[in-house]
């Protein structure tokens, strides 16, 4: 089938799938007034069908070969999915959960984090307990993170189509390997999801969240570990922002004395939301969409400015650093005047 086949295929499952979900109630949001996300929705049906356009994608169009794969791809969106339907409450159980599978994974296709270009480190990775430690804590870390930053639309969805562009352009471009197949279903999918998405007509929910950060972690380890010209660290470069987000919410749970599993409302989106409501007066439907809209331009500068850089390790640090001095101003900068806005009304 063309790509155009194929979009087109997928955002006529898109569309059939809300209306079948609205219709019958099924999968629906259920967030709390007190988070912005359901100011989109308002008194609206929304469903949170977006992970399951993107799991139904991966099965209906990925060859025959993918099939164990797509075993794994349906235990990591179920775990979500049982969170959106409000039946897998625990944090602590859906982390335990992602474990298994993701250890799983690992064992079956030996997909590990094999070097980051620092010697001794690299060394200890070539003992298999660390090395699969470590794996397992690169896509934890992924995941929840990118669960974190799904609270306004376009954001999750959005971030990941550059991510995908990224590396589907420069493997084409210098010839690296790459699963073409498996990326190019991906971005697919993410495109037709998008563009629903973007006017508020589904949300991607737990399940889309975990699925898509899994599907992005093994497709960008393994395009590391295929080609050694492209550095580690170009990678972290393409991912910095979903798990900057997490480590960062842990460290500000950790210092106000809170379990790393309790509910954070401080997100960096939800701060840039909150700024362009309460300070410029815009609708709070459009502020949502505005702060993921904000977040992927600039990170869609920042991989142009990087692209050429893949192989310099020391640039894609410094840029890393950089990104990351970046979003402690920006935050703040949002924490302080937000505190003065409400001292002040």
């Amino acid at each position: 089938m063309s790509i155009i086949g194929t979009i087109i295929s997928v955002m006529l499952m898109t569309l059939i799938l809300n209306i079948v979900f609205k219709k019958f109630n099924i999968l629906i949001d259920q967030t709390s007034v007190s988070n912005h996300k359901s100011f989109i929705s308002g008194h609206k049906t929304i469903p949170l069908s977006g992970g399951l356009v993107f799991f139904l994608v991966l099965i209906f169009f990925l060859p025959e070969n993918y099939k164990y794969l797509n075993i794994l791809f349906f235990f990591i969106f179920l775990i979500g999915l049982l969170s959106d339907l409000n039946i897998l409450h625990s944090p602590t159980l859906r982390i335990i959960f992602q474990i298994t599978i993701i250890i799983l994974y690992l064992l079956l296709f030996d997909n590990f984090v094999s070097s980051i270009r620092i010697d001794f480190f690299d060394d200890l990775l070539n003992v298999f307990f660390i090395k699969l430690l470590f794996t397992l804590f690169c896509i934890l870390v992924l995941i929840n993170g990118t669960n974190f930053t799904d609270g306004v639309n376009t954001l999750v969805v959005g971030y990941f189509i550059l991510v995908f562009s990224n590396i589907l352009y420069l493997s084409n471009l210098r010839n690296f390997d790459l699963d073409i197949s498996l990326v190019s279903i991906c971005l697919i999918s993410l495109l037709a999801i998008y563009i629903f998405n973007f006017f508020g007509k589904i949300f991607l929910g737990d399940g889309g969240s975990y699925l898509i950060s899994f599907v992005a972690a093994i497709i960008l380890i393994k395009f590391s570990n295929d080609n050694y010209l492209v550095s580690p660290y170009y990678i972290i470069a393409l991912l910095w922002y979903p798990a900057y987000e997490n480590l960062f919410s842990i460290v500000r749970k950790k210092i106000q004395k809170k379990a790393p599993s309790t509910p954070d409302s401080r997100h960096l989106h939800q701060l840039i939301f909150l700024y362009l409501y309460k300070s410029f007066n815009i609708k709070k439907n459009l502020s949502n969409l505005l702060s993921g809209i904000i977040i992927c331009l600039y990170h869609l500068f920042y991989l142009f400015i990087i692209f050429d850089s893949y192989f310099y390790t020391a640039t894609l640090v410094y840029s890393i650093f950089f990104n990351v001095f970046l979003y402690n101003l920006l935050y703040f900068f949002l924490i302080t005047k937000l505190t003065k806005n409400n001292q002040n009304g």
